[in-house]
């Protein structure tokens, strides 16, 4: 009887199992991040070219795994912008896309300016847009840069534009 007991306990144990996860699918995004400050003499609109490569597992859970932002240019000031490390993770559900990264400004040639960071959540929730069936779509996000320059000072992102492949609520996977 004790074999039956495991045979059987063994059969049911292999039907529960969960399947393994899917690996991660491989999306991109590009499109036009416009950053806004309230520091009076940083205020903007600084409209810059933007790119991310992004991983999204079956779960919905999105990392960024690179970005790249044009440089900001203030006359003779550039600015440089990167993601700060362990940054760039969130969640893509139902076309809604949300992710919390964190923005280094390096603030070249401007004498006794410091960098800033920044931590922000770019979010599809409104004033932003859903990802369409094209995979158009708007984030924003607001927060409080910390230390240096721009410390203190509150800063608007808005970031538009299209990730692909999109698909069936995931991009990355095929429509069916």
């Amino acid at each position: 009887m004790s074999n039956l007991m495991t045979v059987a306990t063994h059969r049911i144990a292999r039907l529960v199992r969960h399947p393994e996860p899917l690996p991660a699918q491989p999306a991109r995004f590009v499109g036009v991040a416009t950053l806004m400050t309230s520091r009076p003499d940083f205020r903007g609109p600084y409209a810059r070219p933007v790119s991310a490569e992004l991983l999204i597992d079956e779960r919905g859970r999105v990392t960024v795994s690179s970005l790249y932002l044009a440089p900001v240019k203030v006359g003779s000031v550039t600015c440089t912008i990167s993601r700060l490390p362990r940054t760039g993770i969130g969640t893509y559900a139902a076309d809604d896309l949300r992710l919390t990264i964190g923005l280094h400004v390096g603030i070249d040639v401007l004498r006794g300016a410091q960098d800033s960071e920044i931590m922000l959540t770019l979010t599809t929730d409104s004033p932003g847009s859903r990802v369409a069936a094209d995979g158009q779509l708007t984030l924003v996000g607001t927060a409080t840069f910390q230390d240096g320059y721009l410390g203190g000072r509150l800063a608007n992102l808005v970031v538009n534009g299209t990730i692909s492949p999109v698909a069936g609520g995931v991009p990355g996977r095929s429509r069916l």
